[in-house]
């Protein structure tokens, strides 16, 4: 009798033990980065879209990204760095937050010692509290593009021949993207390096974790996509009906057979 008590309290404990190790692997899982809706497609250094997922960083210097912000974003942007950062714990976000005039004013154009030689400015990513016009992009764009002839004549040997390592010959073309709205407002951020951590930020802040953070600061979702899932399961939410509109009631449309 004393023998069967025993092998009752062992197996309890081992089920105890099993169930333990079963929810630990699902937290584990659970905490793993699955870029939830929307996710964006892959940027090359031409910006040209890839459909690969992710890139890994190529050195230890390309797990640090560089960003550069108007000061009004600093609040809302320290707290998406934050859970980036609880993401990625390998990759480490430096941001510089400047006055809005200052915003596409690089700190220092030329290659640094702490970033790979492939990479043309300091700054990776540009985040903006407003929207980007193709004009105010072009200064920068040219800056680019002298940063990438310069890169490629001291590439060049004493015989004028292009050395091996010259794949990455032509400077990137500088397009903005959205990541929320403020009001009924875009605001735009640009990335201006090939720093694949860049297109990994440009992803969370699309993902829903990331506007979830930005809504606790008063920004929409870019694609409205929670809310039209938030008129679909409940017609009470804050999403705005479109102006003009008229407001038809579902249950009532299929009791009339439209």
């Amino acid at each position: 009798m004393k023998d069967y008590k025993l092998l009752l309290i062992g197996l309890i404990l081992l089920l105890l033990i099993v169930f333990i190790g079963v929810f630990t692997w699902l937290w584990q899982s659970n905490r793993k980065n699955i870029d939830p809706l929307p996710i964006m497609a892959n940027e090359d250094a031409n910006g040209q879209l890839s459909t690969n997922a992710s890139e890994e960083p190529e050195t230890i210097d390309s797990n640090i990204l560089y960003i550069q912000a108007e000061n009004k974003l600093q609040v809302p942007l320290d707290d998406v760095i934050i859970s980036f950062e609880k993401r990625y714990p390998d990759m480490q976000v430096l941001a510089r937050y400047v006055p809005t005039k200052r915003l596409l004013t690089l700190p220092d154009t030329s290659t640094s010692d702490n970033k790979p030689s492939r990479f043309l400015v300091n700054i990776d990513l540009i985040v903006a509290d407003d929207s980007f016009t193709q004009t105010q992009l072009s200064p920068l764009q040219s800056l680019i593009n002298e940063a990438q002839t310069k890169l490629n004549q001291s590439k060049v040997n004493a015989n004028g021949i292009a050395q091996d390592d010259t794949a990455n010959n032509e400077a990137r073309n500088l397009a903005s993207f959205s990541y929320a709205l403020k009001g009924e407002q875009a605001v735009d951020g640009v990335i201006l390096t090939d720093n694949p951590i860049a297109i990994s930020f440009r992803n969370f802040l699309l993902s829903s974790v990331g506007q979830d953070i930005l809504k606790k600061y008063d920004y929409n979702n870019i694609d409205g996509y929670k809310n039209s899932m938030d008129d679909l399961f409940n017609p009470t939410s804050r999403a705005k009906s479109t102006v003009g509109e008229s407001s038809v009631n579902v249950a009532d449309a299929l009791s009339n057979g439209k």
